[in-house]
């Protein structure tokens, strides 16, 4: 698709979505990914990570990604704003079921992955951890680490939470296999795939031809404990790239 301005993404009418440039950040490619598969048509634009985007917080109130606007409805940037906003203008292609118990289960999980010391979250602060250890660390990662709220406390806990985590979706994912579906929830695709293919990616990032960081991003990217690695079961991945090969761009757009 093609990236346009985030003054022209302001001035349109519509939906439009706000997401990082040159770097995966997962709550931006699941909900691309995501109206994509619900067939939305939206305008992209993109911010740059740790920057100052003040056009972006003066109009949606933060400066990072992803925001989210529908006409003229205030900007939203939270996953589950996010999320409701495109069931509400595509209902027919539902990600989150329609019975209670399956919607409460989806929506739980999917707070496991992208809420507040969900597991991106957690994968955010170790990966901020090594920089923000330096005597001056550099000015987009200590803007992005008061994002996520960064101590070391809370950083020295961050791999044990995710292998918590991890361990937690792969006996989700191992039930619903033993019952023959192929999904987190229920017996159809739901918001959860997405989110967990998305966020799949900043922990065991796949080949730089299916997801292009930048040279300069890499590295950061590409740590890995052994823990993490051994969490990230044969049955997670499977999923994932089956997940970002089957209703995901390729290579990722960012």
């Amino acid at each position: 698709m093609e990236f346009i301005s985030i003054e022209d993404a302001i001035a349109r009418d519509g939906l439009r979505l706000i997401i990082v440039r040159n770097t995966p950040s997962p709550w931006g490619q699941a909900a691309k990914a995501m109206m994509e598969y619900k067939g939305l048509d939206f305008a992209l634009a993109g911010q740059e990570p740790g920057g100052e985007n003040a056009e972006l917080l003066a109009w949606s109130g933060v400066n990072s990604g992803p925001v989210v606007a529908w006409n003229d409805e205030p900007p939203i940037n939270r996953w589950d704003d996010i999320l409701m906003l495109i069931e509400r203008l595509a209902p027919g292609k539902p990600l989150l079921p329609q019975e209670r118990a399956g919607r409460a289960k989806a929506l739980g999980l999917a707070h496991e992955i992208c809420g507040e010391l969900g597991l991106g979250w957690n994968r955010r602060l170790e990966l901020f951890h090594p920089a923000m250890q330096m005597e001056q660390p550099p000015p987009p990662v200590q803007s992005m680490a008061r994002k996520y709220r960064y101590n070391p406390e809370e950083a020295a806990r961050a791999v044990e939470r995710q292998v918590a985590t991890l361990e937690f979706l792969h006996a989700e994912l191992e039930t619903q296999r033993a019952r023959g579906c192929a999904y987190f929830v229920g017996d159809l695709l739901s918001a959860v795939d997405f989110y967990w293919a998305a966020f799949s990616t900043i922990i065991k990032l796949p080949p730089a031809g299916d997801v292009p960081v930048p040279d300069g991003f890499r590295p950061m990217f590409e740590i890995l404990t052994p823990e993490l690695d051994q969490a990230m079961t044969p049955l997670l991945l499977e999923h994932r790239d089956r997940m970002l090969r089957d209703h995901f761009r390729i290579p990722m757009e960012f």
